[in-house]
């Protein structure tokens, strides 16, 4: 569903006050599930998840591009905070968004995990035996330990969320520079929203903490109400 009409949006806006409240003491972990704009969207629609970034992890060369990626794999990393969400419940997430007995075509959209810590190790391994019981095929999905993380590139970053400039022309205009606009907190969970993760239901309690001008609230309803997965 295309997005209402920016130009009719009043893009002016403070730093959005999750940011500004956004926690400090964070977990991490890299997830791959296939091409890395969808579980962008996925994970950032999470309550306790704060940031997402793109990228490629799980290869040789120490300086991926996506038109160079190598033996690298697509991968979403995710800052969460662990006195809201758990590592377990993000690989709950995980296994139930995707097949993971099926062959990848390439191997940048290989199933893998990527645990940062020995307590995650433990954890994927765990969660991996669960799965590969349940179900009649292989798994395909890999478990990479100490994998360095390379940012892709700023086009790849908040991706769904770019092409509804109602509602992205705004957190750029409050973050003209890439990273931080990829960095913060509101722009993930915008961008859930527009993935269809997030129910419209929230964001009744999710816009004050986002934000946004009143007509690109409007636009963001829209949009997640044409795309929300029930």
């Amino acid at each position: 569903m295309p997005s209402p009409d920016p130009s009719s949006a009043d893009a002016s806006m403070d730093v959005p006050p999750m940011d500004r409240q956004a926690p400090t003491d964070l977990a991490h972990a890299a997830f791959a599930l296939g091409c890395f704009w969808g579980p962008d969207a996925l994970f950032g629609a999470q309550e306790g998840v704060v940031r997402t970034t793109v990228g490629y992890a799980g290869g040789g060369s120490s300086t991926p591009t996506y038109e160079d990626i190598g033996d690298h794999i697509e991968a979403v990393r995710v800052a969460y905070d662990p006195a809201h969400i758990s590592y377990p419940d993000l690989l709950d997430l995980f296994w139930s968004a995707h097949d993971p007995t099926r062959a990848p075509l390439k191997r940048q959209y290989q199933s893998a995990l990527f645990p940062a810590t020995p307590e995650q190790l433990e954890q994927a391994r765990a969660s991996r035996a669960d799965v590969a019981d349940g179900h009649d095929g292989a798994l395909s999905t890999e478990i990479i330990e100490d994998a360095a993380f390379t940012r892709a590139e700023p086009y790849h970053q908040k991706h769904t969320l770019r092409r509804h400039t109602a509602v992205f022309d705004p957190f750029r205009a409050v973050y003209p520079e890439a990273q931080a606009l990829a960095d913060s907190p509101a722009v993930a969970l915008a961008n859930g929203y527009v993935g269809g993760h997030r129910s419209p239901t929230r964001l009744d309690d999710d816009a004050p903490r986002l934000g946004l001008p009143a007509n690109a609230t409007d636009a963001l309803r829209t949009i997640a109400e044409g795309r929300h997965r029930a």
